[in-house]
């Protein structure tokens, strides 16, 4: 993707992020029953990651390793934050957003931000020029909209908040589309509960899950429109995905768990970018990747500094944006909170813990085990016993990277609690 327009060398960016939408809601990637031809459109117009992984099965943990490269464990927030939590994004660490502004661009978040309630934690403090949105999931309560660093209304209807979100968008844009911007859209929707407009509601064959998801489609089409209305879609890229799997309602596409579970319904997510003339059309990719790679391959596409003083897990995949291989299968790990429940290497993957429980199995009388997601990405069968030195490779693997960050949990821990700055 070197081949850059002689006119734009910094392609705009637009990443949306939807709450819990599923690896299987979308067209594109088999849904028969929910309308999302926009997003579809996408998918056709350039790539669809077919194994693109959320670096976490809940919220907190998952955007904190999108937007600093970094597994959420060395960032101090494995877990779900409440309102009533101290901790929350640290200064120290060095995020997508400031990595893109000190690289030339404007850069806007608007939607759901869930990375701390205090000030020193407000997305304007973290490399955001603009914000509008919610500082925490539609579930916690007080809800209240933010601007800037302002409660604006405490009186939220959260059915107008998707084309909402899309407005301040789309104004974004239109007011910096002489200078390269990031815009982060991070939408309240599908979490429960779910609230969509009247003109969307009862629409779906899915139900209200479906409307929500139907509307969030429509919505992002608007912001594609401008895009065109303003001559911008060759020089950016869009990329449309969610922070982990669903929780009550919506479809894994028949992969194994939902949300809170590190089997794969639960943290392999919908992944569409496009960049016409850098990114084929039609295009679709089996590369293990993972949310935390975005900030080094946007590093790379946008002439950014990726942070070296401390480990930057995520990798730069902008060859498997441009429909081509990595060299090479790498691990990648997936956490519940602190404890190391899976590792994945090329076709292969291991659970060692799990939580939650399954209350229909004898506590741990399952575990480990070992599935090839090639030909079984349901994950239904265990081949452990007939793989012995995968299963001692991927052990070894683990337990290794587990003693890592366990060293680095105490600093970590001071980090996120303000305790600590370096």
């Amino acid at each position: 993707m070197s081949d850059q327009s002689p006119t734009r060398i910094q392609p705009n960016i637009v990443l949306v992020v939807m709450d819990d939408l599923g690896y299987g809601d979308l067209g594109c990637t088999g849904n028969t029953i929910l309308r999302t031809p926009r997003i579809d459109s996408i998918a056709a117009d350039g790539i669809t990651l077919r194994h693109m992984y959320a670096a976490s099965a809940i919220c907190t943990p998952s955007r904190a390793a999108l937007l600093t490269g970094r597994y959420p464990q060395r960032v101090g927030l494995p877990r779900v934050l409440s309102p009533r939590d101290g901790t929350g994004l640290s200064s120290w660490e060095h995020t997508l957003p400031e990595m893109l502004r000190d690289a030339g661009y404007r850069t806007a978040m608007f939607g759901k931000w869930h990375l701390g309630c205090r000030p020193e934690h407000y997305p304007t403090r973290h490399g955001f020029d603009e914000y509008a949105g919610l500082l925490y999931s539609n579930d916690m309560h007080p809800v209240e909209l933010f601007e800037g660093e302002e409660i604006s209304t405490t009186d939220v209807d959260q059915a107008t908040l998707t084309g909402a979100y899309t407005d301040q968008a789309i104004d974004f844009i239109e007011r910096h589309v002489d200078q390269p911007f990031f815009v982060y859209l991070a939408h309240t929707m599908p979490h429960i509960p779910l609230h969509v407009e009247e003109q969307f509601r009862g629409r779906s064959a899915g139900g209200r899950y479906g409307d929500v998801v139907e509307s969030l489609d429509h919505h992002i089409g608007r912001l594609l429109g401008r895009l065109d209305d303003l001559g911008l879609a060759d020089d950016t890229l869009v990329m449309v995905t969610s922070d982990n799997g669903p929780w009550f309602e919506g479809s894994t596409g028949g992969l194994r768990g939902t949300k809170l579970h590190t089997y794969e319904g639960g943290i392999r997510v919908p992944f569409v970018a496009r960049w016409p003339g850098r990114i084929p059309a039609g295009a679709a990719s089996d590369e293990p990747v993972c949310l935390f790679d975005l900030l080094p391959t946007l590093a790379a596409l946008a002439g950014g500094t990726v942070p070296r003083d401390r480990p930057i897990d995520g990798v730069d995949v902008s060859e498997v944006l441009a429909g081509r291989s990595i060299p090479g299968p790498r691990p990648l790990f997936f956490f519940h909170w602190w404890t190391l429940n899976a590792v994945r290497s090329g076709p292969w993957k291991l659970h060692l813990d799990r939580f939650p429980r399954d209350p229909n199995r004898a506590h741990g009388m399952e575990l480990p085990q070992l599935f090839n997601l090639e030909i079984d990405p349901a994950e239904t069968y265990d081949l452990k016993d007939g793989h012995p030195d995968v299963l001692e490779h991927l052990t070894g693997l683990a337990k290794d990277f587990a003693d890592e960050i366990a060293a680095q949990r105490p600093a970590a821990e001071a980090r996120a609690a303000g305790r600590a700055t370096a």
